[in-house]
């Protein structure tokens, strides 16, 4: 009798993916430790290929920016299905060798200017003197928030000059300092974990910041994140389905 059937329990709603227009900086965080585990085979070989491409101490900044146009590029696959690993990396390390070289090299002779402007502040005999190292200490903040944006801007721009990577990393650094400092903190305390844990977690820490960065760049100039997007919603925008 349909008195003693049970009553049957309705599916739970799915709950729908968040939009970008709703996500904050947090969620941007969140996406990317999402984003990694299910791809995991395709990033755990972008770092492969990474660490072998850093084999020689010059090649090392040429192979970062390998690594981020390759993460970039599998972040705009989602279904896993146009990028290959190996190819990508060397597409990203001819075209941006030399660029990544030069930003290296600026960046950690500004990084070396900002250091031995506050050793000789706070060298001083005068609190007054000693005082101005606070600028310095500023300027050290601003290049620290802007050091994880200079790859993203550099392979998403691959017009750009040297000097306006870094003009723009900076920039958006000081302009949005909030979302800046969440993602720096982040990024910090991935790369001190895989320093300190080494062995199995550095195949996945490297490239786990890229995705951060990344997407971290591209949320706060308003760019498209796919990792927001269903997979079907990203093909019917991006690639034809009709063949």
């Amino acid at each position: 009798m349909s008195f003693f059937r049970r009553r049957q329990k309705s599916p739970k709603p799915t709950k729908p993916r968040l939009k970008q227009t709703q996500a904050s900086s947090w969620d941007v965080v969140v996406l990317a430790f999402k984003l990694l585990f299910p791809r995991i085979q395709f990033w755990i070989q972008a770092n492969f290929w990474t660490v072998l491409f850093s084999l020689g101490l010059v090649t090392g900044p040429g192979a970062k920016a390998a690594l981020y146009y390759t993460t970039a590029a599998g972040l705009r696959d989602p279904a896993g299905s146009e990028v290959n690993a190996l190819k990508e990396m060397k597409i990203g390390f001819k075209r941006y060798f030399w660029k990544a070289l030069l930003l290296s090299i600026v960046k950690w002779f500004i990084f070396a200017v900002i250091a031995v402007s506050i050793y000789f502040w706070v060298a001083q005999d005068t609190w007054a003197l000693r005082a101005v190292s606070i600028i310095s200490i500023y300027g050290l903040v601003l290049w620290w928030l802007s050091s994880g944006y200079i790859y993203p801007i550099l392979v998403d721009n691959p017009k750009q000059s040297v000097f306006q990577v870094l003009k723009q990393a900076m920039l958006l650094a000081f302009n949005k300092p909030f979302p800046s400092l969440l993602f720096a903190v982040v990024n910090t305390l991935l790369m001190i974990l895989g320093i300190a844990l080494l062995g199995p977690v550095m195949l996945i820490i490297p490239v786990l910041r890229a995705i951060l960065m990344l997407q971290g760049y591209w949320f706060l100039t308003s760019r498209e994140i796919p990792g927001f997007m269903e997979i079907f919603e990203y093909a019917n925008k991006h690639y034809d389905m009709e063949s």
